[in-house]
């Protein structure tokens, strides 16, 4: 849709330029030159007398396009929907893409996406309804998840007439900023038939320390406002040169927009001058002008100058030393520019260009886009997104230097009346951990369990889990976390405190990355731990028959338990008992079982384990093994019905059993390693009997 007179700069709703000639004589020809404020009420005293019920289509839809263009949508709405205009639509196909425009506009963006797919089925040809299909889709899914901005309406600076486009007029304390305004009492005297209210001025406003603005003032200075239509400004870093639109009206002539520029005089400004260099045509517009940082382009808007690439375009004119003058106006291309119309442009402390569009893929009717600076120009275009962005018009963004916060303008819901100045700033990430400790067994929580946590850079925090075994802390962002546990219990040995025994052991680290992370969220770390048992068993660790060399099965075994006492119990002192069956003397079975251990030992030596946490231990034939509810998932499947928990597998039991293959079973299960926790708070010094002794 075409932008109208509020959207400042003062030029037009459909038509390249306005005239200020006395006001059409008829209702048809008000319309047909935009002053829908007048036509509106006029077409409403008309409807009602009026029989022929093709007039009363026809009137109907003026009405509705009335509202529309003054964009009043929810009347807007109300009147396309009317039976005469469902009517007039039958040949005027536009009411159904106006219509969906309305819905959008509202936020109504079901019934809108109805409507623009029912346009693109009557008018294949016109992209309007394909693109605003797609349109009320991204709505819905960027609604679902808007970025971390907010947007508040900046209440003691707004009327219920337009208020728009703020800069900053300080840009050491961005305390005091300048906008244009239709508020009642402007020097601007002009009334205008289109959006029924004065031409606007400019007004500037101080916040305190309170965060309370004063009441706006009109700017001071000798021909800065004036009877016309003064609008969108720019200021350099020094806050020295004002720039600004100014639209001139001339008893019946056409009126066109000029940018002007003003230094800075105390409190005042001179009188302005216009900007030349731009176009020697006076009957170009030329409006919104914007500043790089060192003030060497003059960014701008405009329509008629050659190279443009349709509707209204983003220009700009480079300063030179040699003629100080502003030379070579230059489009900023199909990249940036569209068909249809880019306004507002402003440049980010980092070089970014900022705009609004109508023409590039967004939500609303005006959308807030940026496109980072490039070799040729800049580029690509990213749409800011919701809430910068809303079903309405959102445009002319100014950002507090480098800080994600400023002003935008618009005339979304919450609106004082029409267009407004909103605030934004940058809610920033936060990422938490929302830890717990829990037993793996049966999923209890672990109180009192110290947890400790890594970094990327080696840099350690250490937590203590509360009575429901929780823990929490922020996490930095772009860093990977390790995360173990331990919990010991401290229990005594007659009147003499002992030494902290592990009530559990780590199962191993638990690993959270924000990196990536773009948004707030809180992290679910849950670390669990299983329940030491005194004694432990690896299954699958086996000799060689009547040897002590270990197996390449059991060698993979003992990697794993390498790992369990290299990473998350670093802390852990074990004796590795060897355990043979009954068969052969029970001294040479003794001797066996202790080369068997030793064996082990010497295998995890090797991988890394310091040797006092190891202790070697051959007990032969002296244990047989006790099946057991933490065991019982060894033995193999199909004799676990004739070995029930609670069986000691002894001499006596073994020889009583009715098979060969149950003995020769029982035979196997006793030749076993099992791994006894001595202690696990081991530092280097220790030895394996001294932490079992302590």
């Amino acid at each position: 849709m075409k932008f109208n007179l509020s959207l400042l700069v003062g030029v037009t709703i459909s038509t390249m330029f306005l005239t200020n000639c006395r006001p059409p004589e008829t209702t048809d020809s008000k319309h047909k030159r935009n002053y829908f404020n007048a036509s509106v009420e006029e077409y409403i005293d008309k409807l009602a007398k009026e029989k022929d019920d093709a007039k009363k289509a026809e009137i109907t839809y003026n009405i509705a396009l009335g509202y529309y263009k003054l964009k009043k949508y929810d009347l807007a709405a109300q009147w396309f929907e009317n039976s005469d205009a469902v009517k007039y639509s039958e040949a005027h196909p536009e009411v159904i893409l106006y219509l969906a425009e309305s819905y959008k506009a509202l936020g109504k963006y079901d019934q809108a996406l109805a409507k623009f797919n029912e346009y693109a089925k009557r008018v294949p040809n016109d992209k309007k309804g394909i693109n605003g299909a797609k349109s009320c889709e991204l709505a819905i899914e960027w609604n679902k998840k808007p970025t971390r901005y907010e947007v508040t309406n900046v209440v003691m600076l707004n009327t219920p007439a337009e208020d728009a486009a703020p800069i900053y007029l300080n840009k050491k304390k961005y305390n005091e900023i300048l906008f244009y305004s239709y508020r009642p009492g402007a020097t601007g005297k002009t009334g205008s038939d289109i959006l029924g209210q004065d031409q606007p001025d400019l007004y500037s406003a101080t916040l305190d320390n309170k965060g309370k603005w004063s009441v706006p003032a009109q700017v001071a200075g000798e021909g800065v406002n004036t009877g016309n239509a003064e609008g969108a400004s720019a200021i350099d870093l020094k806050g020295k040169v004002l720039y600004f639109t100014r639209c001139d009206f001339e008893p019946n002539k056409n009126t066109y927009c000029a940018i002007y520029q003003s230094k800075a005089n105390g409190n005042k400004y001179d009188l302005p001058t216009k900007v030349t260099g731009i176009t020697s045509a006076d009957t170009i517009n030329v409006f919104q002008p914007a500043l790089n940082a060192d003030a060497t382009r003059l960014y701008f808007v405009s329509s008629g100058l050659p190279g443009g690439q349709g509707g209204y375009d983003i220009w700009y004119v480079s300063y030179s030393k040699e003629t100080k003058m502003w030379e070579n106006p230059t489009n900023l291309g199909p990249e940036i520019n569209t068909p249809d119309d880019e306004l507002f442009p402003y440049i980010h402390a980092d070089g970014t260009l900022y705009f609004s569009s109508n023409g590039h893929m967004g939500i609303g009717g005006f959308d807030l886009f940026k496109a980072a600076p490039n070799q040729a120009s800049f580029g690509p275009v990213v749409n800011l997104k919701v809430p910068l962005n809303s079903s309405n018009d959102d445009i002319a963004i100014v950002f507090e230097d480098k800080n994600e916060r400023g002003y935008v303008t618009s005339n979304r819901v919450g609106t004082k009346g029409g267009l407004d100045i909103w605030a934004f700033t940058l809610h920033p990430i936060e990422v938490k951990c929302d830890g717990l400790v829990y037993q793996r067994s049966n999923n209890q929580p672990v109180a009192g369990a110290k947890v400790s946590v890594f970094n990327n850079k080696n840099e350690k925090q250490e937590f203590v889990t509360d009575s429901l075994g929780k823990f929490g802390f922020p996490l930095s962002l772009n860093d990977n976390f390790t995360l173990s546990a331990k919990s010991d219990l401290k229990y005594t040995d007659g009147n003499v405190l002992r030494r902290k025994k592990l009530k559990y052991f780590a199962s191993g680290n638990v690993i959270v990355s924000t990196i990536g992370v773009d948004d707030s969220k809180i992290m679910a770390c849950a670390i669990p731990l299983d329940t030491m048992p005194s004694v432990f068993e690896l299954p699958n660790i086996v000799y060689e028959y009547d040897k002590d060399v270990l197996t390449p099965e059991s060698q993979i075994i003992l990697r794993t338990f390498v790992k369990e006492m290299m990473e998350p119990n670093p802390g852990l002192t074990v004796e590795l008992g060897s355990h043979t069956d009954f068969r052969g003397g029970n001294d040479y079975n003794r001797k066996l079982a202790q080369r068997r251990a030793e064996s082990a030992v010497r295998f995890l030596i090797a991988n890394g384990v310091d040797a006092s946490r190891l202790k070697a231990k051959g007990y032969g034939e002296d244990k047989p093994k006790v099946i057991t509810a933490d065991n019982a998932k060894f033995v193999p499947e199909k004799y676990r019905a004739n070995f029930p928990i609670g069986t000691v597998l002894s001499e006596a039991y073994i020889n009583g059993l009715k098979s060969k293959d149950l003995q020769e079973a029982a035979h196997q299960m006793n030749r076993r390693t099992e791994f006894m926790i001595l202690c696990t708070e081991w530092t280097t010094g220790n030895t394996a009997d001294y932490c079992n002794n302590k």
